[in-house]
């Protein structure tokens, strides 16, 4: 069995599957944080369920993003972390090609899109192959709207979770001209990025090709902005500063 870890969005998930990649079970929660209070947990319970402990896996994978930067540490480090433990293989596969992996088409071009904050997404654009299509990149929905390479022979499928809350945009672009090419977009799910890594790591697994573990880092795509510190610890640090001027 093969552990799989996704932290990539509020959305977050783990699963056990076989060695071909089929998911026997699986666990999902909607996060209002960072992951941390519910993935260790989610593991240890996916765990005994099956009566198997931690060394007892084959192999864990991990979706890399691009997410936000604490929730993809969370998953990235527990990852890690087994893997280190046990001595077993890891694999990183970054979030907008799980989101693509359902939609590929021979004909088509798929259009993956997460958010990336600041009211803008993080975009890969995919053949039928799996390969891509140009470089990722991150931007307002319009601004995608209009420079999205067109299918040579097919439709622009427009995929993930942040595609699926652009629903009406998208389609109404499609609808006003805008696109100039036929578009469809996709139904999502939270389910649908952890079948497609336990499927693409299998792949991976059989093939030897695991990541190196001390090299494996979370895909950005944007690296965060670290902004001022928080008020409780501006007044913790003042405290400690007047404590040691009286001192």
């Amino acid at each position: 069995m093969q552990l799989c870890i996704d932290t990539s969005s509020r959305y977050g998930g783990v699963a056990l599957s076989d060695t071909d990649g089929v998911v026997v079970e699986a666990r999902l929660w909607h996060s209002t944080a960072n992951h941390t209070t519910q993935l260790m947990p989610s593991v240890a319970e996916l765990l005994a369920s099956r009566k198997l402990s931690a060394a007892e896996l084959s192999g864990v994978a991990v979706a890399l993003g691009p997410g936000p930067f604490s929730a993809l540490r969370v998953g990235v480090s527990a990852a890690k972390g087994l893997a280190m433990a046990a001595g077993y293989p890891i694999i990183g596969i970054d979030t907008l090609a799980l989101e693509a992996r359902a939609h590929l088409t021979p004909d088509g071009i798929v259009s993956a899109w997460l958010d990336a904050g600041r009211n803008e997404v993080a975009a890969a654009w995919f053949r039928g192959s799996g390969e891509r299509v140009r470089e990722d990149e991150i931007g307002s929905p319009d601004a995608l709207l209009d420079d999205e390479p067109a299918p040579p022979d097919g439709v622009l499928i427009y995929c993930g979770e942040a595609a699926n809350s652009r629903r009406d945009a998208i389609e109404n672009a499609e609808a006003s001209g805008q696109a100039s090419h036929p578009a469809a977009v996709a139904p999502w799910t939270p389910a649908g990025r952890l079948w497609a890594l336990a499927e693409l790591a299998a792949e991976r697994l059989r093939d030897g090709d695991a990541d190196d573990l001390a090299t494996l880092q979370p895909y950005y795509l944007r690296m965060p902005t670290i902004g001022a510190p928080k008020r409780r610890d501006t007044v913790r640090q003042g405290r400690s500063a007047a404590a040691s001027t009286q001192n």
